[in-house]
């Protein structure tokens, strides 16, 4: 209940007559459904997120997998400084890691703001994927691997015919973390914004600064729903939730 109390508490705001959120709520109504899709830009920033988040799965995956194969496969001396590396983003303040992004950015004279957003948004997300991708790898029994070796089958082999699709469902976990996390990312997204370029929790963070009209209510439950959903079709079709568990008892990155 302390958990879902203040998921209960926006939802039930959207539907509130009122012209401020409050709880309980005041009559029933659709009207900020309608406000948020109608105006303040909403639409156009919930777009330019789904678009990051994306573009933010594509690096994360040309980053994660190969890493997380070096983690498994690799010598223990290369999976030491690996290790290190992987972790990094997690020892660092999300802000102080903004900062120092935004001076590269400045330093190496790019203008594509969207590029500094995504780029950012790799940075916080690869850890995560890695993490998940490292428990499915562990979930895999050496002896697989060991027959198919047996059997003549070359390194490469193993790995495109054995390793990779016994991981499938790691991997789909991984990427609902991180399209998840780059959606709801604010700390790296501010210091690139502009405004031909504003993800949609940007937009709610700089509308609530001005107002508490439930437009931001309503927005918030569709974020809700959309994430339940996500998760819940990624349970049912590759049925993850064991994967989640061995992530979150990994002793490979408990320090």
């Amino acid at each position: 209940m302390f958990l879902i109390a203040p998921l209960l508490v926006i939802v039930a705001a959207s539907f509130t007559e009122t012209d401020y959120v409050i709880f309980p709520p005041r009559g029933f109504t659709l009207h900020w459904y309608r406000e948020a899709a109608t105006t303040g830009g909403f639409v156009e920033a919930f777009f330019d997120s789904i678009g990051i988040a994306a573009a933010t799965m594509a690096g994360t995956t040309l980053i994660g997998i190969p890493a997380a194969l070096s983690l498994r496969m690799g010598s223990s001396r290369t999976q030491t400084i690996l290790r290190s590396f992987v972790m990094a983003p997690l020892t660092l303040p999300a802000i102080v890691s903004g900062i120092a992004l935004l001076q590269v950015y400045y330093a190496s004279g790019l203008d594509a703001p969207i590029m500094g957003i995504v780029v950012g948004h790799i940075w916080r997300t690869v850890p995560f994927f890695i993490r998940t991708l490292t428990a499915g790898l562990d979930g895999i029994p050496p002896s697989i691997t060991e027959a198919a070796e047996s059997l003549g089958a070359s390194r490469f082999r193993v790995l495109t015919r054995v390793v990779l699709p016994s991981i499938v469902p790691s991997i789909a976990a991984g990427l609902a973390f991180v399209f998840i996390i780059s959606f709801d990312e604010v700390t790296m997204s501010i210091f690139f914004s502009n405004p031909n370029v504003m993800p949609l929790p940007i937009k709610i963070f700089n509308f609530v600064e001005f107002s508490v009209a439930p437009v931001i209510a309503a927005i918030s439950t569709i974020l809700i729903v959309m994430a339940f959903v996500l998760v819940a079709t990624l349970q049912r079709i590759f049925g993850f939730s064991q994967v989640l568990t061995k992530s979150a008892a990994s002793p490979k990155f408990a320090t």
